[in-house]
């Protein structure tokens, strides 16, 4: 049944609201306009969103309940335009054999209600001595963490600020853990020597790649001269001035026979003679010699540009000031011996010895193996250092599991108990609610054999033979399973009841639902009577009618042997509320 209702933000109810406690029978009185049809209204449509700040809270599983309200709005959608009323399902008397069964099934399922209700319960206080048990754990693990922080920190690193999460890396770690135990000394230690060394690896410095053969090749001591077995071929070499008439002969061409250097006439066919001085030979080892020189310079000016970022850069282990004034040698060696193979090329007669660059490069090269050792070193220590990380932080788990050994036992065998025992009362409750759904199909079936409109109509005009009201009467409508209301001669009479008629009409109406459903699926089902001033209209003698039917329900409530089980009566009207509530020897 109800504990209690709360309602605020409708109607006259403002933000704070009333909190009302209810007992089985309840009495609210109160004039009008003061919020007692927005309270029935509330309990028929608790759904309705203009009541979504409003709230009921049940003494028992509220599934288990159907609320019956009697107010204005339940006079209007049941004898409103419409001429046709719908049939109440009542259980018939013409076996009292299926009755007294589906009696006996009803009792037995209201029997394994309370007990699921008492299973509910103590289901309820078991999860909560388990989640009592996982928050005291919770905090013990904790309180370890907060006293081994500051030192094991990249141990307990992504579990820092979550208490939950810690806690179950402590369980997990109480499973699965089997490391050597180590002292918290040692520990210690051992953490300042992993996690405060070196932690990234450096990438080793590229070496470099130099050819010595470009600054050794043969051309550059080799004299470049003419055929010797000409005439003018002794005459060139005897005056060393094979280049100077190589460069005299690219003028000929535009001196008209004459002599470039001292406009003589030149002998006959001197110029074929030059030709044939300077042949083949000569013309592919000038060839030679330019490739060679251009292999040196693009040799030498690659090795330089690669070798800047030694210079520029700050490359651990790397003696910056020496390997910079190193390139600096090579680059003044490298501008000297250019000069030399521009002369070469210009004599090509000339024997030219290059300054050797090939020596430094080596000095450069052994500084860098030299830090690429220390640096593979690093690696290596950093490499041992993340196994260990792994190892270090593993034992530091160890000693946690160690440290909350007897904490971890507590938990485990009570946890595992309290669990054991809720899974059995879970296991219970399900075959209690399987069986229960057995008995209400049970019964179900039962009343499907039973139950009828018809006797709802017969009763319904029998009270109002009883109470003198003989000009109107309920007939079932051509529409089956309906009623409607009509006069002695057979004519409609929804249309011309008088206000007072029709709230008799449907007072009564409303009376006889309560014994029984508009569904017939639903002709037993524990009900919760809500009453809204149903004396509109009505004269003393009616008054005194309506009085007496509702402290019959009262008596049927009391004796806890009908599915009657909880009683609110609204009322403005002071008479009818002394009439209901007169006799102290019932009030609750």
């Amino acid at each position: 049944m109800i504990e209690k209702i709360k309602i605020k933000d409708v109607a006259t109810y403002d933000t704070e609201g009333i909190e009302i406690n209810l007992k089985k029978i309840n009495y609210i009185f109160g004039s009008n306009g003061t919020g007692k049809t927005t309270i029935s209204e509330f309990l028929r449509n608790r759904n309705n969103p203009r009541f979504s700040s409003s709230s009921i809270e049940w003494k028992q599983n509220k599934s288990n309940f159907e609320i019956f309200v009697y107010n204005k709005h339940f006079v209007r959608e049941n004898f409103g335009i419409r001429n046709e009323i719908k049939g109440i399902f009542t259980l018939g008397k013409e076996s009292s054999d299926i009755i007294k069964l589906i009696d006996k099934k009803m009792e037995e399922i209201r029997k394994h209600q309370e007990e699921i209700e008492d299973l509910d319960n103590n289901i309820n206080e078991k999860k909560e001595q388990l989640k009592l048990l996982r928050d005291d754990f919770v905090e013990k693990c904790w309180k370890l963490k907060i006293k081994y922080d500051d030192v094991f920190k990249e141990a307990f690193k992504g579990l820092r600020n979550n208490r939950e999460r810690f806690m179950e890396k402590c369980l997990e770690e109480a499973k699965s853990n089997n490391n050597e135990l180590h002292t918290y000394e040692e520990l210690k230690k051992r953490v300042e020597s992993v996690f405060n060394g070196p932690q990234e690896k450096i990438d080793l410095i590229t070496n470099i790649q130099f050819d010595e053969s470009v600054e050794e090749n043969s051309i550059f001591q080799t004299k470049i001269i003419g055929k010797e077995d000409i005439d003018i071929a002794r005459l060139i070499t005897t005056l060393n001035i094979s280049d100077w008439v190589q460069q005299g002969r690219k003028y000929m061409e535009h001196t008209n026979g004459l002599c470039p250097f001292c406009q003589q006439e030149l002998p006959k066919n001197f110029k074929a003679k030059l030709d044939e001085y300077f042949d083949e030979t000569f013309n592919k080892q000038i060839n030679i010699l330019n490739l060679a020189i251009k292999r040196y310079q693009n040799e030498i000016d690659g090795i330089i540009k690669n070798l800047q970022f030694l210079k520029n850069q700050d490359i651990p282990f790397i003696n910056r000031e020496s390997v910079s004034h190193i390139i600096d040698v090579i680059n003044s060696t490298y501008k000297e011996n250019i000069l030399l193979l521009e002369k070469k090329k210009n004599e090509p007669s000339r024997s030219i010895e290059l300054r050797p660059i090939a020596g430094y490069i080596k000095q450069i090269k052994f500084e860098i193996e030299k830090a690429n050792l220390q640096i593979t070193n690093i690696n290596r220590v950093i490499d041992n250092i993340k196994d260990e990380k792994v190892k270090l932080i593993k034992d530091i788990w160890r000693f946690i599991v160690e440290e909350n050994k007897d904490n971890y036992k507590h938990y485990i065998y009570n946890f595992t108990r309290d669990s054991k025992a809720l899974e059995g009362m879970k296991t219970k409750k399900e075959n209690k609610l399987k069986y229960k759904k057995k008995l209400e199909q049970e019964v179900t079936q039962l009343q499907n054999q039973l139950t009828s409109v018809l006797p709802s109509i017969n009763e319904i005009n029998n009270l109002l033979k009883s109470f003198g009201f003989t000009n109107f009467k309920l007939a079932e409508s051509e529409e089956k399973g309906n009623y409607k209301i009509i006069r002695e001669n057979g004519e409609d009479a929804n249309e011309t009841l008088s206000e007072g008629e029709k709230t008799f009409i449907t007072f009564l109406y409303f009376y006889q639902l309560l014994k029984g459903s508009n569904n017939k699926d639903m002709v037993n089902t524990d009900r919760i009577i809500v009453i809204d001033d149903p004396i509109s209209s009505l004269d003393s003698n009616i008054l005194f009618i309506v009085s007496t039917l509702i402290n019959n329900l009262k008596k049927k409530i009391r004796s806890n042997k009908s599915n009657f089980k909880q009683l609110i009566i609204l009322t403005h009207n002071v008479y009818f509320h002394k009439e209901i509530s007169f006799n102290e020897l019932f009030a609750m």
